[in-house]
């Protein structure tokens, strides 16, 4: 089977704590503390008043894909591990993925 799969509205979907975690595991401890407040002081202005973006990550943020292709690669990493059979081929860009099935439809659900 063919299969693609592709993520709604990527950045707002992306887990801030865990991925801060992510960040903490890879970056020396000051630049993970910059990352950090970059992306947990989410403030924008429209229509004449300020407001914070609670969830996820940025829109037009310059960190904004790089945090969410990192997050994109543990959770596919922790998906994939989890299952008992494989795909043949697991290709992703950004939020969307290609995958070849060789099990059927019965065991891809």
């Amino acid at each position: 089977l063919l299969v693609s799969f592709d993520v709604k509205s990527l950045f707002t979907k992306v887990p801030v704590p865990e991925t801060i975690e992510l960040i903490n595991a890879i970056l020396p401890a000051d630049l993970a503390k910059i990352a950090a407040v970059c992306l947990t002081s989410t403030y924008f202005f429209f229509d004449r008043s300020f407001y914070e973006q609670l969830e996820g990550a940025a829109m037009g943020s310059p960190l904004s894909p790089v945090v969410a292709n990192l997050y994109m690669e543990h959770f596919e990493q922790k998906a994939i591990n989890s299952f008992e059979l494989k795909p043949k081929t697991f290709l992703r860009y950004v939020d969307d993925t290609f995958v070849i099935w060789p099990h059927g439809f019965d065991n891809l659900n």
